[in-house]
């Protein structure tokens, strides 16, 4: 059975008109909150896509010779390694990198591989119709100190005498060298060799410098003096 009739029976018909009144009131109340929250998040929205595409308009519009962008991944480096260097151009017919890493053609974005031996100042030139634009940056190459040469030992043992001359035993150990090398010249350079040993008789009080040359060049010296009685 349908609840009206009864309500018709049980309430009078003004509180039945109130009731109807207030359903309707509190019906278009929410309507109408709801209506509002819309039309605020369309505005919203379009003022936010509004400022998106004027800042985008602002990077990207117009006909003008632009660098969009220009960096490194890393700004040191150890020696040996490599970073990525990334550029971006807008309306530009030839865009040339010093000093040259590889051939670049004009791009949004894009990014290529590089590995400088020393520190090393980037310059990309974007060339248009409005002429050229250029943006630098620099990139420092520092020694890794784990493969920096070293010599862990170099000493001379107690001399012994033969033929009437002090004969001593020089020693020496290294790490990370490639070429092993003394002054005065005792030995012919050796390549790698992590640790020797050899005999000198020198007549007179002598110093020796022992040159240890690892990767990139890079050198470890030590001198020891031979006295003579």
């Amino acid at each position: 059975m349908h609840p009206w009739p009864a309500l018709r029976r049980v309430y009078p018909l003004w509180f039945r008109l109130a009731l109807t009144a207030v359903v309707v009131y509190l019906g278009w109340t929410f309507l109408a909150r709801y209506l509002a929250e819309q039309r605020w998040r369309l505005r919203t929205s379009s003022a936010a896509q509004g400022a998106r595409q004027a800042a985008f308009d602002r990077t990207y519009g117009g006909s003008s010779l632009k660098i969009l962008a220009f960096y490194a991944r890393d700004g040191v480096l150890l020696e040996g390694h490599s970073t990525v260097i990334c550029y971006g151009v807008e309306n530009a017919r030839a865009v040339r990198l010093d000093p040259p890493v590889e051939n670049l053609t004009p791009s949004l974005n894009r990014c290529i591989e590089a590995m400088p031996e020393r520190d090393t100042r980037y310059t990309l030139t974007a060339q248009g119709a409005g002429g050229e634009v250029s943006s630098s940056f620099e990139i420092q190459v520092k020694p890794d100190p784990a493969e920096q040469p070293r010599i862990t030992y170099f000493s001379a043992g107690k001399p012994r005498i033969e033929d009437g001359r002090y004969v001593f035993r020089l020693e020496w150990g290294q790490a990370n060298g490639q070429l092993v090398e003394i002054r005065p010249p005792v030995f012919p350079a050796l390549h790698g060799s992590p640790y020797g040993q050899f005999y000198v008789a020198p007549r007179e009080t002598t110093t020796y410098v022992l040159t240890v040359t690892g990767k990139h060049g890079h050198q470890a010296q030590r001198s020891l003096t031979v006295e003579v009685p």
